[in-house]
């Protein structure tokens, strides 16, 4: 299975493989920065996930931008964008879980060594939703924070080619402490389903929306690399295809934003 870390082709056809690829390799990382970087683990379990799963990811998008030469409808690029949208999202399923069995499972003081910063982030979080009431106020909130790393995620990959995996590995790392901590401090063990559910109800959608800007941007980078961009009919294909994806980001943000506000806090 670990063959997919250099395949993209067979790595978009298996996105369970690659859930199960994330699970593997961010309970590796935690493993490593426990041992090794015991003074910055939080952030080390983050680099070294990403290392792990850059190549792969590089490779996917690569692969995308090669489907601009061969344009037929915007539509059918689309259809052809899926299957790495699929095989991303479900590598960051497959962090998520990891991040929360073990800061489920692992001693609360050790849980918060390995998720420090994470946990700053969430307690920042915290202070932009925590008077959510059904007023348009926090979705405004939470949509202004999720269009922020939107952007970030699209300078990434427009900058470092699959360097947004960052960002989503960032991502998995804080929804995952927040999901074990969430069970852990309610029933336990029975309560890891609902805080699932509770979280991945807004946050697949939100985080689905940042691999789509994560995929414009790397297209846009291998684009200006392969000297694409100075081809006005691959141009044109290109523009059409980053301004669609971008669109669809946004329409998804509104989404989850609505979902955390009113579906996920009643949960």
């Amino acid at each position: 299975m670990l063959d997919l870390l250099f395949n993209p082709q067979k790595a978009e056809r298996d996105p369970v493989g690659m859930m199960i690829i994330g699970l593997f390799y961010s309970s590796l990382s935690v493993f490593l920065g426990l041992w090794i970087f015991d003074q910055s683990t939080s952030l080390a379990i983050v680099f070294l996930t990403v290392f792990s799963c850059l190549y792969i990811v590089q490779g996917a998008i690569k692969m995308e931008e090669k489907k601009e030469r061969i344009w037929n409808s915007e539509k059918w690029l689309l259809n052809q964008h899926r299957p790495i949208a699929m095989m991303i999202l479900f590598l960051f399923i497959g962090m998520t879980i990891a991040f929360a069995l073990w800061s489920f499972f692992l001693p609360p003081e050790t849980s918060a060594i390995i998720f420090e910063l994470q946990s700053t982030s969430v307690q920042q979080i915290k202070l932009i939703t925590g008077n959510a009431t059904n007023t348009m106020f926090p979705i405004i909130q939470i949509l202004t924070n999720n269009l922020n790393i939107i952007l970030i995620s699209l300078v990434f990959a427009l900058f470092y080619g699959a360097g947004a995996i960052y960002i989503l590995v960032w991502n998995a790392s804080v929804m995952g402490f927040v999901i074990g901590t969430t069970a852990r401090e309610s029933v336990g063990l029975a309560a890891l389903p609902v805080a699932f559910t509770k979280y991945f109800i807004h946050g697949l959608p939100e985080i689905l929306a940042y691999i789509l800007a994560s995929i414009a941007g790397g297209i846009l980078y291998f684009a200006f690399i392969k000297g694409d961009l100075i081809k006005k009919d691959r141009l044109k294909r290109i523009i059409i295809d980053i301004t669609t994806l971008l669109s669809i980001s946004v329409l998804l943000l509104v989404f989850s934003a609505i979902l955390e506000v009113y579906v996920s806090a009643l949960i």
